[in-house]
């Protein structure tokens, strides 16, 4: 587990900066609503209800409660929580190439499967930690801001759907960020793939909530199935997480498959 300890440790500072800045981030957001949910609501009903809905804004109502306000705000929070778990994966196997260290991988007694299988185990070990630490900070702040009234049990029962549910969007884009690390002899379009994939998807679902004839793009869009909004109002949408499930599986089978008779630059 030499390589499982190594790609913790690459990645240490990284984690930490990111739970710093979604955790501040999180807080500046959420301290806002008190000031804002009697507010703005004569205005955002002059937009179209197509792009309302578009952008999860179907009901005003609910924006004058926390769990409302936060489903709406979080939002763009999940978008840079998939850009971080797509850059751990884009990065993961790519990186040995380009910075040459995969001559000392090599130099060891560890096979490509141990290889991809240790870099797999451990960047789902960090995307695991900075989310439930995320979602532990967006709880307590919820609780320190929430409207006189607000169920504590009803927000705790939101929140734990939503850990697993954008537990599993993560992993999504982080799969298919190994899929694609596969495929790369250099890390330096590990950025912009990232960036790339998560707001194409994210687009996708847009246009799918906006025509009913593209409903379907709706499952090509990770972050639908982990949206707060929809979470914390009908629960978790079990066809697009099974959705996700099966892009993780097959990605992570074709990253091993891939890998395993990759012509690497050594």
């Amino acid at each position: 587990m030499t390589l499982f300890r190594l790609e913790c440790k690459t990645h240490c500072k990284t984690l930490l900066i990111w739970m710093i800045v979604v955790g501040i981030l999180t807080l500046g957001l959420v301290s806002l609503f008190p000031a804002m949910k009697d507010m703005g609501l004569d205005q955002m009903k002059a937009m179209p209800k197509d792009m309302m809905k578009a952008f999860n804004l179907s009901d005003l109502g609910m924006l004058t409660t926390i769990k409302g306000y936060f489903g709406y705000e979080y939002q763009y929070v999940m978008l840079a929580t998939g850009i971080f778990a797509a850059m751990l994966g884009t990065n993961a196997l790519s990186r040995e190439e380009s910075e040459g260290t995969i001559s000392y991988l090599f130099s060891q007694p560890i096979s490509r499967i141990a290889i991809v299988g240790e870099k797999m185990l451990a960047n789902t070990v960090l995307y695991t930690l900075y989310w439930l630490v995320s979602m532990a900070i967006a709880y307590l702040v919820c609780l320190m801001f929430k409207e006189t009234g607000a169920s504590v049990s009803d927000l705790f029962d939101g929140f734990t759907q939503l850990t697993f549910a954008g537990w599993v969007m993560g992993l999504t884009f982080l799969s298919v960020g190994f899929l694609l690390s596969a495929f790369l002899s250099s890390n330096k379009s590990a950025t912009s793939l990232s960036l790339g994939l998560v707001f194409l998807t994210f687009i996708l679902g847009v246009v799918g909530k906006m025509n009913n004839d593209f409903k379907g793009l709706l499952y090509a869009s990770p972050v639908d199935a982990a949206l707060p909004s929809t979470i914390f109002k009908s629960g978790i949408e079990w066809n697009y997480i099974v959705t996700d499930l099966v892009v993780i599986v097959v990605a992570g089978l074709l990253t091993f498959w891939i890998y395993r008779r990759k012509d690497l630059n050594v």
